[in-house]
């Protein structure tokens, strides 16, 4: 089950070379991995990551923003959370973050003058040890 927050509360931990979290479609109906334009994180206003830089999980697979924009059999479904892996040598240190992202998506019936759409957020996160 989805929390109601973009940023999800289930999901924020270290993996091997980075760490993860959990981001809900923001957008009123999902989008088709081509029409994403990435996701830029920063944590504790100091560590910043470029938009290109995550890795993106979707429907069980991994994908770079390469990858997504080429796709043509998948989709950020309305009810599914993206996997977000950003890589960051030896993850975070344990304790509470704050971590800001900024979810870029294309709308093919929005004029590409006003392209992507961005969708903000924020939130307190805590890692555990």
């Amino acid at each position: 089950m989805l929390d109601r927050d973009i940023i999800q509360n289930r999901g924020f931990r270290n993996v091997p070379g980075g760490f993860q979290f959990r981001l809900r479609m923001p957008n009123y109906r999902g989008v088709p991995g081509s029409l994403i334009e990435g996701v830029t994180v920063t944590v504790d206003g100091t560590l910043r990551f470029d938009r290109t830089v995550p890795r993106w999980t979707l429907q069980g697979r991994d994908f770079t923003l390469a990858e997504l924009a080429v796709s043509t059999d998948v989709r950020w479904q309305l009810d599914e959370a993206a996997v977000i892996t950003v890589p960051h040598p030896g993850g975070l240190t344990a304790g509470v973050h704050h971590l800001a992202v900024g979810i870029a998506l294309q709308a093919p019936y929005i004029p590409a003058e006003f392209q992507p759409s961005i969708f903000d957020a924020e939130r307190k996160v805590t890692l555990l040890p």
